[in-house]
């Protein structure tokens, strides 16, 4: 996997770099959006309680992408 990199100038290599980052941060603020909406309504109806239901939605978002992306 290190060979593909092996051949780029630094330039590429942190433009790449920072991308990664910039995507990984992005994804992470995306998801708390997608949390807070999900949880919403199971908060409001007091079916769950608040820590419970962000902490379910948490474990179950992570295996969703953990399973489900790509």
């Amino acid at each position: 996997m290190l060979n593909l990199f092996s051949g780029l100038d630094l330039y590429t290599e942190l433009v790449l770099f920072l991308a990664l980052i910039f995507v990984l941060f992005y994804e992470a603020i995306n998801g708390f959006h997608d949390t807070a909406n999900a949880v919403a309504t199971v908060i409001y109806t007091r079916a769950m309680r608040p820590n419970l239901a962000v902490i379910m939605a948490a474990i179950f978002n992570f295996f969703g992408v953990l399973l489900g992306g790509g």
